[in-house]
């Protein structure tokens, strides 16, 4: 990456980190998080569960640690702030990675490339919360320019890849997709490029060892379970929408890439790198931004050719000079300007208005209460004297505190059963939830209620 082709991708990057830090914090996940990074500054990595009592002692992954201590890290050096200001700098590097994989590809049409890049950053930007989730898609953008240039043959790049997946590793979980992305391209590669088999080979190999380098190791792999059978009561688990804005953009981006592999080249080497990844971005709406991103420089490298079989009118190259580079330079220096003009004006506060404040006060200690899924981050954060009963950690739920949860909130025909099981004592719930309007009717007490929370006491 030089100067001369980094500098629009640059701007690009800090335009949407620009956008993103408009937001204050708020994600329920990012309190959780929050915690669990406190607790590896403090104590280091816990390995069982602490902050529930539906699964007490239950076995957590460790697959995020080094981005909940990032996330703890920038939360205590600028507060609430800080969380933003990192959330900008990780969207600058999605956005920059995304942008510069087209403008490579053409860097003779950078208008172009940046219009090609477009609908991946807008997708993308439903992934811009303060979580590790956050910089795990920042490492599959810069993966993807990675991978494009592997598949030529070079070796720079191979050397670089395991480096990056390491990282990766201990940021977030979705590396395991960025192991499988290697390893087909790696394949791939090895067929059709024999003078690079034995480097290829090696890469493989230690693609493979960087991702065991966690305080995980082998478990991290278990995250792979999701692509085939997600929750998909949850949202963002959910299958993709086209009746959603992110779900058009997905679907542009889709049929988008189908319209232009009719027309253009692209072959066993293209398949290698986008087939697996429609795959994953057809599972649940979370991974839709992944198939925007990967197919972006595709898109910018065979764009010109359809446009030219379709007999539309191209504007020649456009020659690299000297005014050239000082355009790069000014994009740069623009590009920090719109940074720092960002992270200067960002919101200092969270936004928790969406959240039962008023309720924290009047939380029992100790456990019994049963809480909302989206409101157990908050808890954990702001109420550590009173377990949740889950929250977005989900994996040590899946065991059965999910289906629980989901009997009682939802009335299901054992949810007598299932609190009398657990021995839930107090309800802090939706005035909605099907569970507080029985509550209502049955007469149990109200300990508190606000328009978008009811704290119920179960006689």
């Amino acid at each position: 990456m030089t100067a001369r082709s980094f500098g629009v991708p640059l701007l690009i990057g800090a335009a949407a980190a620009f956008i993103a830090t408009r937001a204050p914090a708020s994600d329920s996940d990012l309190f959780w998080h929050l915690a669990v990074g406190r607790d590896i500054a403090a104590t280091g990595l816990a390995r069982v569960d602490h902050f529930s009592w539906s699964v007490p002692g239950h076995t957590v992954l460790t697959d995020q640690w080094l981005g909940e201590l990032a996330l703890y890290v920038a939360y205590t050096l600028g507060g609430w702030l800080g969380v933003v200001v990192l959330r900008g700098i990780a969207v600058t590097t999605l956005a920059a990675a995304i942008a510069y994989a087209a403008v490579r590809e053409v860097p003779q049409r950078p208008l172009l490339a940046t219009l090609v890049a477009i609908p991946a950053i807008a997708l993308s930007s439903y992934l811009w919360t303060d979580r590790p989730e956050l910089f795990g898609v920042a490492c599959f953008a810069i993966l993807i320019v990675l991978l494009r240039t592997v598949s030529a043959g070079d070796l720079r790049a191979m050397a670089v890849l395991p480096a990056l997946l390491v990282i990766w590793a201990n940021l977030h979980g979705s590396a395991m997709l960025g192991l499988a992305l290697v390893l087909v391209v790696c394949a791939e590669t090895f067929r059709r490029i024999p003078a690079r088999r034995r480097a290829l080979g090696v890469t493989a190999l230690l693609a493979v060892v960087a991702t065991l380098a966690t305080p995980a190791g082998l478990a991290s792999w278990r995250t792979g379970g999701l692509f085939f059978a997600p929750p998909r009561f949850i949202q963002e688990w959910s299958v993709p929408d086209v009746a959603t804005v992110p779900g058009m953009l997905f679907a542009v981006s889709f049929f988008g890439t189908i319209f232009v592999a009719i027309y253009a080249r692209g072959g066993l080497r293209e398949a290698a790198l986008l087939v697996p990844v429609a795959f994953v971005s057809l599972v649940a709406a979370r991974f839709t931004p992944l198939f925007a991103i990967a197919a972006t420089p595709y898109l910018a490298a065979n764009l010109p050719v359809v446009i030219a079989q379709l007999r539309a009118s191209l504007r020649p190259p456009i020659s690299r000079s000297r005014r050239s580079s000082a355009l790069e330079m000014a994009a740069s220096l623009l590009a920090l300007a719109v940074l720092l003009a960002g992270f200067f004006t960002a919101p200092r506060a969270p936004a928790i208005d969406a959240f039962p404040i008023g309720a924290l006060p009047l939380l029992p200690a100790g456990p019994g209460l049963l809480n909302r899924y989206d409101w157990g981050g908050f808890l954990i954060w702001y109420a550590p004297a009173t377990p949740v009963f889950v929250d977005g950690r989900l994996s040590p739920y899946l065991d059965g505190a999910l289906d629980d949860y989901r009997a009682v909130i939802g009335l299901h025909a054992d949810w007598r059963e299932v609190m009398t099981r657990r021995g839930i004592r107090t309800l802090l719930v939706a005035p909605t939830d099907a569970i507080a309007v029985h509550a209502h009717d049955l007469g149990w007490r109200t300990i508190a209620t606000a328009p978008n929370w009811v704290l119920v006491a179960v006689p």
